[in-house]
């Protein structure tokens, strides 16, 4: 308990001897949520909500189930949550997931799974922002980049699916051993509602995170370091201030690049923890996802690093 006081102690006089940086750092949180991340993740995190409430995943799930059934072996609902993570982006890959946890749809050993590898930087995100600094940094041809964004997760979420299936034998599949009345029957007004007041206190809650993370970047003017050395830890720290963070330092090109993909990879120690405000509400334990994002994170630093020096 005293190291923990000791600890917070020294935040707030970080805070209170640096207030002027600590305030910017922390508005470019806000604004990077309030410009960037409230416009282009509520309306998915809407959608979302609306269809496991309304039961509109489980036929998607059952869609995907023809072209993913054999390469993944998960259920229907898996299946679903799998296509929400990698369409629509972090953190709605851990929200899926945890919210079909939640309604008794997914296990929890499935749960912890699919988090191993659905939880990713969206498309939106990486076509309207990095493909843009992959061009000015020289970078033409960005399939390799995109392979490297999802299509290694993508392979090694056939790896955990796989793993997973072995611990199922023999036994029932989750699914069949849920009854409808699991699940809460609501009118479209009573989905609308009810993902609205949910989805907005979770936004709110993402955009604390984000604005508190990003303030404590103080901690890095603390240290003597090199200027691009703070911009490539920022990056680590909170990934959409920290992207453009990278980008302008004077790193050379393919500095910027190897650190930016790897950094969004990580995701950030600010989406580390509002993927554990999800998980946690659904009770589903954050060690075996920071295992595999971590694994990820090198596998995919390897990689950038190859492709990089070979370009």
């Amino acid at each position: 308990m005293l190291v923990k006081t000791f600890v917070w102690l020294i935040l707030i006089i970080a805070v209170l001897s640096h207030p002027d940086a600590t305030f910017q750092y922390a508005y470019e949180g806000l604004y990077q949520w309030a410009v960037k991340m409230v416009p282009t993740l509520f309306p998915f995190m809407m959608i979302s909500s609306i269809m496991v409430y309304s039961g509109a995943d489980l036929e998607l799930g059952r869609i995907l189930a023809f072209p993913l059934k054999r390469i993944y072996k998960y259920s229907t609902y898996g299946l679903y949550a799998i296509f929400m993570g990698f369409f629509c982006g972090f953190p709605m890959g851990a929200k899926v997931v945890s919210e079909l946890c939640e309604h008794h749809k997914l296990s929890k050993e499935e749960a912890v799974s699919l988090l191993g590898f659905c939880n990713n930087i969206g498309p939106a995100y990486f076509l309207g922002i990095i493909i843009p600094i992959l061009h000015a940094c020289g970078y033409h041809n960005t399939l390799p980049f995109l392979f490297g964004m999802y299509g290694i997760p993508a392979i090694y979420g056939i790896f955990l699916s796989h793993r997973f299936a072995k611990t199922q034998l023999g036994k029932i599949p989750h699914n069949q051993v849920q009854t409808d009345n699991t699940q809460e029957q609501l009118s479209l007004a009573g989905c609308f509602k009810k993902a609205c007041a949910e989805n907005t206190q979770s936004l709110i809650m993402l955009g604390g995170y984000i604005t508190f993370t990003n303030a404590f970047r103080i901690f890095l003017d603390f240290f003597r370091l090199s200027d691009s050395i703070k911009r490539v830890l920022s990056g680590f720290l909170e990934i959409m201030g920290g992207v453009q963070s990278i980008y302008t330092s004077t790193l050379r090109p393919s500095q910027k690049i190897l650190w930016i993909m790897t950094a969004l990879c990580f995701s950030g120690i600010s989406c580390l923890i509002q993927t554990g405000s999800f998980l946690e509400k659904a009770h589903l334990p954050i060690a075996a996802y920071f295992k595999n994002k971590g694994l990820l994170t090198l596998i995919s630093f390897g990689y950038y690093a190859v492709i990089l020096y070979f370009h």
